[in-house]
């Protein structure tokens, strides 16, 4: 039976705060309020072993939309095995601009070191998309960082980069994920700063969380670095059990005959254990994985998939400029084209090609999506706006919003043919929150045409206007 901690927790006067925690060992603890008067709170994980009178390493964990519980247990397997507290928001990462964000974060940062006995010398961040940013932002307050864990996204400022106080950076992105490159492209600027890096990639895209396996292996390295910086002891063969983690990962790889990526793995381990004299084993092994039937094979079909995926995305954001530049609407339907044609490719026997299309494709949602936020927020002609909207509904045909600004744009100019016409498309999608439609700006006269009504109860039964007896549209007065 699990023991229960009961900590009373007495903060720094700054906090002016106590409070007496109910915390598991052993288990994931949810809702642990932050001090004073701030309304949010994080999870928490204690090993089952944890004793106050030591010290213990700490890995803050962020999630874009605050899941904190759900994130601390991805990091729970190896927190229990090497030995680390870990602490994860519950605060989203998603409206709220990054300083303030960081704000909360140090908040949180202050509150666990008041709390427990945390060692200071072995203190990481870890989080993926914004919260990889945010992971990565509050090294720039805590020089003292060991380690971050950027998933998908990161954050460098330049000037408050510390490279007197070098800490490892592990990038990691999913094979589907577009940010791939990105990630890629922060690994070479630390690496130009005489960081310490390693890069990881796992199956999945954008907004997915590694498997816990993966984790399991980030926090080897965690521990393998304060090896090195002297904060932590090899005791009982500790280095010896992470590479054979790390061995049974690339074994699990082969027999999967997934050979390319047990070979970058491989790779990456050489410079990883480079101190620590695993150099014989993981040549052996990478001979191994070389010569295996299927190697050269899924190598060539990476290499080219990578060299094509270079090319397409140099062709769409040209592309993509020129036709914001000539409004040209009959270009629309090439980008329809190049959508269906990538939603085709994710379904090929070919892994390379599949992963490359869903980068591809979530690239060309990346650069309209922004394309689309800066011209609405813009002063631009209202033939621009509307453009840039229905580009956007042949990239992703199933979110609503581009459907709803066209209906805004036409119905404020008095273009009902296409505000009806887009307001069917976005009803075939399935879009049924009637409220919605009824609340879209510059509408008020359209919305009470028998028309608009007529579509609303075709597709969901009823209609807020909608008067079954008439036999003419209501007579609106519209001044011009």
């Amino acid at each position: 039976m699990k023991k229960i901690l009961v900590l009373c927790l007495l903060v720094a006067p700054f906090f002016s705060f106590s409070q007496e925690f109910r915390i598991k060992k052993g288990a994931v603890t949810d809702s642990l309020q932050f001090p004073g008067d701030i309304e949010e709170s994080f999870a928490i994980y204690l090993p089952s072993n944890y004793s106050p009178e030591e010290k213990w390493p700490l890995i803050f964990v962020f999630d874009p939309q605050g899941r904190g519980a759900a994130a601390a247990n991805l990091f729970r397997y190896a927190a229990e095995d090497r030995g680390y507290i870990v602490a994860s928001a519950n605060f989203s990462l998603k409206s709220e601009p990054i300083d303030s964000l960081s704000s909360k974060a140090l908040l949180m940062m202050r509150t666990l070191f008041n709390s427990f006995p945390i060692d200071q010398k072995q203190v990481f961040s870890a989080g993926i998309d914004e919260g990889g940013q945010i992971a990565s932002a509050i090294s720039i307050f805590y020089p003292q960082m060991a380690g971050v864990l950027s998933i998908g996204n990161s954050f460098v400022i330049p000037k408050g980069l510390d490279k007197d106080n070098p800490y490892l950076f592990i990038g990691m992105a999913g094979r589907r994920d577009y940010m791939i490159y990105v990630m890629e492209n922060y690994l070479k600027y630390f690496d130009k700063n005489d960081f310490p890096t390693e890069a990881d990639y796992y199956d999945g895209k954008e907004g997915q969380w590694p498997p816990s396996s993966i984790i399991y292996n980030a926090v080897g390295s965690f521990t393998l670095q304060s090896i090195r910086d002297g904060n932590r002891e090899n005791s009982e063969g500790l280095v010896d059990s992470i590479f054979q983690k790390e061995m049974d990962y690339v074994e699990s790889l082969r027999r999967k005959r997934e050979f390319l990526y047990a070979y970058q793995k491989l790779e990456q381990m050489e410079k990883t254990y480079e101190d620590f004299g695993k150099e014989e084993a993981i040549e052996s092994k990478m001979k191994e994985i070389k010569t295996a039937e299927g190697y050269k094979t899924q190598k060539r079909n990476f290499n080219r998939a990578v060299i094509y995926e270079r090319q397409k995305q140099d062709e769409f954001e040209y592309l993509l400029r020129v036709d914001i530049i000539s409004k040209n609407f009959k270009n629309i339907g090439w980008w329809a084209y190049q959508v269906d044609e990538l939603n085709k490719l994710k379904d090929s026997d070919n892994e390379a090609r599949s992963n490359m299309a869903y980068r591809l494709h979530s690239y060309i949602d990346f650069i309209t999506k922004r394309e689309q936020k800066a011209v609405m927020n813009s002063s631009a002609e209202i033939d621009l706006k509307v453009f840039i909207n229905v580009l956007r509904t042949a990239i992703q045909k199933e979110e609503p919003e581009a459907y709803l600004n066209i209906i805004s744009l036409a119905g404020s100019d008095y273009n009902y043919d296409t505000a009806l016409l887009y307001l069917e498309d976005l009803l075939k999608t399935g879009y049924s929150d009637m409220d919605a439609l009824y609340e879209i700006p510059g509408t008020l006269d359209l919305k009470l045409t028998r028309d608009y009504n007529q579509l609303i109860k075709k597709y969901l039964g009823t209609a807020r206007y909608f008067n079954e007896d008439a036999s003419e549209e209501k007579e609106i007065s519209i001044e011009h």
